[in-house]
């Protein structure tokens, strides 16, 4: 899959750059230079363009006049690593292993990892959560691990991808600078990136909610990448705004259209999970559904198979249940019947009403839809097939 996209890459960027798309290479390199990341640098490791790459030299020369420390990466092909020398000027530098140039292995100019401030990042791709492709050697795999500082990707905007498939051992880069924009990915320490959620609501966003403060709190550890709604009248999309979190409102003919783009908007997101709280369509879209199998679930406000659809808690009420509670579960083309992932019981035997019913049990949701969130961050479940798989002891951790 990685090598069919690298090597699909290469021949449009190859194309793109010899049919005047390096024009754009002094664009994209005065913006990088800039960035206030730039300004602050001290110790910078930059790289030296070859072919289609976005050209590098403008910015060397730059921190070089502005007495920044530069940094450039040698190759040691025998033990498929990088070292890093500082450089005095771009003239030193000569041609290395496969052609690149390289600057000289003065062991007084070596530099270690911990020293570089800030790091750009050659590659073949990059999608918008920050993940790279690079040449498929492994020299910069092994560096970025050992980097503290933040690294920044430069590339043409048809380098953009939807998403590059990626592995637990991949570092994503904080920043991708090209000719149209600076796009900025999040991250954690150490270069990993956060997970990241996207929430899909109808209403009042009460459950949506539940999670920014869970976020906030430090319960969970996630990035709310956006909220998506059918309804421009949502109140979740002032609890998103309040919380600066973008939020999309879509506007839609038909239940096809809808959901086409839907997954438009989650494509351009690119989230790990996709949380249905308080989304009031069913989704019917089979591209969508098996483009996010397993990706996405939705909270239920009934112990199903018991009640589903719309109108749960007034079902379990009517029919005179003295307990009832929510589920958690995978989305599939069924109507709430994706596989469960959690559900907790909620006595309901001393409402009178339906409606306090309802309030019962979703004051429990907005307890365990966060630790949901924050077990699927963590890895904790999965989906496989049909059926839900914890890692041992994690299933009772709610």
């Amino acid at each position: 899959m990685k090598s069919q996209i690298r090597r699909e890459m290469m021949q449009k960027r190859d194309a793109h750059h010899s049919s005047g798309g390096h024009i754009h290479c002094l664009n994209i390199m005065e913006r990088f230079v800039q960035l206030p990341e730039f300004e602050k640098a001290s110790c910078m490791l930059l790289y030296a363009s070859k072919g289609s790459e976005v050209h590098s030299d403008f910015i060397i020369r730059s921190a070089l006049s502005l007495g920044k420390c530069v940094v450039l990466p040698r190759t040691i092909k025998e033990e498929k690593r990088l070292e890093l020398y500082r450089i005095e000027s771009i003239e030193e530098l000569s041609p290395g292993a496969f052609g690149i140039l390289e600057p000289p292995p003065l062991p007084e100019r070596k530099v270690s990892p911990d020293e570089v401030d800030l790091a750009v990042v050659p590659g073949v791709c990059f999608d918008r959560r920050g993940h790279r492709l690079g040449y498929g050697m492994g020299y910069y795999d092994s560096l970025l691990g050992k980097l503290r500082c933040k690294k920044i990707g430069l590339a043409y905007d048809m380098q953009l991808v939807e998403k590059i498939p990626e592995e637990p051992h991949d570092i994503a880069v904080d920043m991708i600078v090209t000719e149209r924009e600076v796009i900025h990915c999040s991250s954690t320490a150490g270069g990993k990136r956060k997970f990241r959620i996207v929430v899909l609501a109808s209403g009042r966003g009460s459950d949506f909610q539940s999670i920014i403060d869970a976020n906030k709190r430090g319960e969970i550890d996630v990035e709310i990448a956006g909220l998506i709604t059918d309804n421009p009248q949502a109140k979740a999309i002032e609890r998103a705004k309040e919380n600066n979190i973008p939020a999309f409102a879509i506007e839609w003919a038909t239940r096809e259209e809808l959901d086409r783009k839907i997954k438009e908007k989650l494509d351009e997101l690119s989230p790990d999970l996709v949380v249905l709280a308080g989304y009031m369509k069913i989704i019917k879209s089979k591209e969508l559904l098996s483009a996010y199998q397993g990706k996405i679930i939705n909270i239920h406000p009934s112990l199903l198979p018991k009640y589903p659809g719309a109108h749960a808690q007034r079902d379990a009420f009517e029919a005179g249940e003295k307990v009832s509670g929510y589920t958690i579960h995978f989305v599939d083309e069924s109507l709430d019947g994706g596989p469960i992932i959690y559900q907790e019981e909620v006595d309901i035997s001393d409402c009178k009403t339906w409606e306090e019913a309802a309030a019962k049990i979703l004051s429990r949701e907005h307890v365990g839809l966060p630790k949901v969130v924050g077990m699927a961050s963590r890895g904790e479940f999965w989906l496989e097939g049909k059926k839900v798989v914890f890692k041992p002891n994690k299933a009772s951790s709610l």
